[in-house]
């Protein structure tokens, strides 16, 4: 037997049904034409269909008005900390996050081998979804039957990364191996009146392919927290999860080390023969330089850099009479040279020449990539911190990274 539909899935389709019904009009008028046969029998039924909608609506209505408050009903949201809780204790999963666990377990099987999967480990989705018809502060006083649905959740990795804050090509829940083609652009020609055109088809190229690399890392959470019914522990536990994997993907993202299977490449791992020594005015312009020469000055521009750089701008004159001010000007983050400039510790010191010197990156940050797939695993670990009333969260999970298109970027060290 067919599952009855909710109020808000019989509001969707009628939706779905005027779309469709307002492209065949619109098609028809567009070529100045009458409708064909099979469109006159597709408006015709979605016609029917939108008016069974109305009335079986206004149907439900009534009786959720005739029910009252009491039948008044709101879907219980995904709870992370729920959901480790029920997988330390070896409890059965409840509804809310059986069913998220379960959509995320099927994207995540797409991309990845679920045979090493323990009977102690959940997947759960970095990306987010919710649908309310109705809202509990305008709807719960009438009567009316409230569907507040939670389908996925998310957790605040991008918020942890100074990567994402600058611009970064972040993308979450990929399912399969991703590149970007490379188009060499079209080509003209000057020809005499009467000469036969030369072909001027530009040329695509397949950039690097990215596959999806598996990830751990570990957080250690006291079980006593995770007991506790408050939202604001499923924000601390989602917090110290994102932070664990935000910091291992960027001191990655930001390393020195060539890329050596299974971890991808640093993008410290070659330096700029020009740009080193001692941080000034203009080598500081001269990194702007180098991305406008190569056709690149455009997007999300940004320097990222050590904050013992940004410590050091604040300090240092452009030029020698100081009258035209600091390097860096602003508060927090602050810009640089009239872009915008970011601080991480992920960033590499003593490197360069001396190996005394610090990271420094500058380019449009939308040409960098950094991608997740499938889920999260997260797997608990009762025992190694039991002495400690502490329950172990391993979690695994499959990202990769890299340049686009490198000539965007100058990477460079000074100090």
């Amino acid at each position: 037997m067919a599952k009855e539909k909710s109020i808000t899935e019989l509001k969707d389709e009628k939706k779905q049904l005027h779309t469709r019904s307002s492209e065949i009009i619109s098609k028809a008028k567009g070529e100045k034409r009458m409708f064909s046969p099979e469109e006159q029998e597709e408006l015709a039924g979605n016609q029917a269909r939108m008016a069974e909608i109305d009335l079986e609506i206004s149907e439900r209505e009534a009786e959720n008005r005739q029910r009252g408050k009491a039948h008044t009903q709101v879907r219980e949201k995904f709870s992370l900390r729920r959901a480790l809780l029920n997988l330390a204790d070896g409890k059965e999963q409840e509804d809310p996050e059986a069913g998220v666990i379960e959509r995320a377990t099927e994207l995540h099987s797409k991309t990845v081998s679920l045979e090493s999967t323990s009977s102690r480990s959940i997947i759960v989705p970095v990306s987010y979804e919710k649908r309310a018809a109705f809202t509990a502060a305008t709807e719960a006083a009438t009567g009316v039957l409230i569907d507040d649905e939670q389908m996925e959740m998310l957790l605040p990795i991008q918020s942890a990364l100074v990567l994402s804050r600058a611009g970064a090509r972040v993308m979450t829940g990929l399912t399969g191996n991703i590149y970007w083609p490379k188009f060499s652009g079209a080509n003209v020609f000057w020809e005499n009146e009467n000469d036969e055109a030369k072909d001027g088809a530009g040329a695509f190229t397949k950039g690097d392919t990215f596959k999806p690399i598996r990830l751990t890392s570990y957080v250690d959470i006291s079980k006593q927290l995770l007991i506790q019914e408050n939202q604001s522990v499923d924000a601390y536990i989602g917090s110290a999860i994102s932070t664990a994997i935000a910091q291992k993907l960027e001191s990655t993202a930001f390393s020195k080390d060539a890329a050596s299977a299974p971890t991808p490449g640093g993008m410290f791992s070659t330096l700029d023969s020009k740009i080193k020594g001692e941080m000034t005015w203009a080598q500081i312009v001269a990194m702007e330089t180098n991305t406008d020469v190569q056709n690149a000055l455009f997007g999300n521009l940004a320097y990222i850099m050590h904050p013992a750089l940004i410590g050091k701008a604040k300090t240092k004159v452009k030029d020698s009479s100081g009258a035209g001010g600091f390097i860096f000007t602003g508060n927090g983050d602050g810009q640089l040279n009239g872009y915008r400039a970011f601080r991480t510790n992920n960033i590499p010191k003593e490197i360069g020449d001396g190996s005394d010197e610090y990271g420094i990156a500058f380019g449009n940050w939308a040409d960098y990539f950094l991608g997740q797939w499938g889920g999260i695993e997260m797997l608990v670990d009762p025992y190694t911190q039991a002495l400690k009333g502490t329950i172990r969260l391993v979690v695994n999970s499959y990202w990769n990274m890299g340049f686009i298109r490198k000539e965007s970027f100058t990477i460079a060290s000074m100090k």
